[in-house]
């Protein structure tokens, strides 16, 4: 995907902000809010399909980056690290609630699948609805996993240390989740096609 390959400004912009909050500074820490806070709230969303829970946890993330913004110690991108603590928030919240277990893949095969989901399947779709009403359709884990590698543009490293799982696990999720996808597309485009219709 060409958006990959281009450099986040806000990345740069992050660690100053953070030594702005580390002396007080309560603008830096409304820029900081402003830049990444779409961001976190699109990531716990697209996880739990809760808006209450997204509006909580954004905040809660971002109140937690406020009281120790030296926690970011620059050893990944800003954005992963934030996503980080926003996903142990959410976590924490969802680990509340009963029924939130999700089906972690431990022992699945490492498939590879590089089939570019987001250009090919919304070629297929032509509605972008669609193509998030299917997504919607996969296990939170699985969900989560797309999201950050196809949304957030996070390589399959970056996925695996945030969800503290093994690149294998990662890989073999993000198999299953296109393919569940793909198969989701295909049959809702088929099923409004005129031969879909009459068969």
């Amino acid at each position: 995907m060409n958006s990959r390959q281009t450099l986040d400004p806000h990345e740069a912009r992050a660690k100053a902000l953070l030594d702005r909050m580390a002396d007080g500074d309560e603008v830096a820490l409304r820029e900081l809010h402003r830049l990444f806070a779409r961001r976190v709230h699109a990531f716990v969303l697209h996880r739990c399909g809760d808006e209450a829970i997204a509006d909580s946890v954004t905040g809660d993330t971002f109140f937690e980056v406020w009281k120790k913004p030296r926690a970011y110690r620059g050893e990944s991108k800003f954005s992963t690290w934030l996503l980080g603590v926003a996903r142990f928030r959410m976590l924490d919240e969802l680990r509340r609630r009963p029924g939130n277990e999700d089906d972690l893949d431990e022992h699945a095969d490492v498939l590879q699948d590089e089939t570019p989901i987001a250009e090919s399947l919304l070629e297929q779709a032509q509605d972008a609805a669609l193509l998030r009403r299917c997504i919607d359709r996969l296990s939170a884990a699985h969900r989560e996993c797309l999201h950050l590698v196809y949304f957030e543009d996070l390589g399959v490293q970056d996925v695996a240390d945030l969800q503290g799982i093994p690149n294998g696990t990662v890989k073999t999720r993000l198999f299953h989740a296109r393919s569940q996808v793909r198969a989701c597309v295909e049959a809702s485009v088929a099923r409004a096609s005129p031969q879909g219709a009459l068969s």
